[in-house]
């Protein structure tokens, strides 16, 4: 079964969506993201996919802004941006985290081997962001000279088994996926694959039904109204 999650981006304490990962170009739907992870829960979701835009690239945190989400909805929430220590991935999983993802912190193998050690391979997500297959690191900001695939195969091989991919030059275009790029992950990487960036309708979800992607994480799409929650869901189904 392919997995719909919706996207709960914070910054400043208000849940919002920006395009291209720029702040610059930043619109919010929520004053209050609980509200929108208690909204999207209300529509089915089954897992929250929340992300502290303001500690990915070290201009703040919305650590109890999360920390509430994650106490007040049923759903299972998967938390990410700035978490490079096992200490910041610690405090997550005591407060009820079903997952912690590392992105820049998915490149110091040290900290993926103890953070699986500890938590185990479920509750750990490697977020590898690229443009055209190169990684970008520390809120998109900085390129890495790696292929994106190639950083899979090495995370796979210190025990990493849920994987989420961007396209940073996609997301929040609402122009479509990179569909190519996506499915060949999809289908090379032996773990869970997780698509996100471009996805913009219905017909760019039903692309990827019937391949081997475990789910595709959704933002702007939803929250402009492009489509339902269920309605995704039904196109992957």
């Amino acid at each position: 079964m392919i997995r719909i999650i919706p996207a709960v981006d914070v910054s400043k304490g208000r849940c919002v969506r920006l395009t291209k990962g720029r702040l610059e170009e930043t619109k919010v739907y929520f004053q209050d993201p609980l509200q929108a992870a208690r909204k999207w829960e209300s529509e089915g979701a089954e897992w929250i996919h929340v992300i502290d835009l303001d500690a990915a690239i070290g201009v703040g945190s919305n650590l109890e802004q999360i920390k509430r989400i994650i106490k007040n909805v049923g759903a299972k929430v998967e938390v990410g941006g700035g978490i490079r220590s096992l200490e910041a991935a610690r405090d997550y999983i005591a407060a009820g985290a079903g997952r912690v993802i590392f992105g820049t912190g998915a490149l110091d193998a040290s900290l993926i081997r103890a953070s699986i050690k500890e938590f185990g391979p479920e509750k750990v997500m490697a977020a590898v962001d690229h443009i055209a297959g190169r990684v970008a690191v520390k809120g998109w900001k900085e390129m890495v000279g790696i292929d994106a695939l190639l950083l899979c195969s090495r995370l796979e091989e210190i025990g990493v088994r849920i994987f989420m991919m961007t396209a940073i030059d996609r997301d929040g275009t609402m122009k479509g996926p990179n569909i190519e790029h996506s499915l060949k992950a999809a289908s090379e990487i032996r773990g869970e694959v997780y698509l996100a960036g471009g996805f913009s309708s219905l017909y760019d979800l039903s692309l990827i039904r019937g391949s081997k992607a475990a789910g595709v994480i959704l933002g702007k799409a939803l929250y402009e109204g492009a489509f339902t929650l269920r309605e995704a869901m039904e196109a992957v189904r």
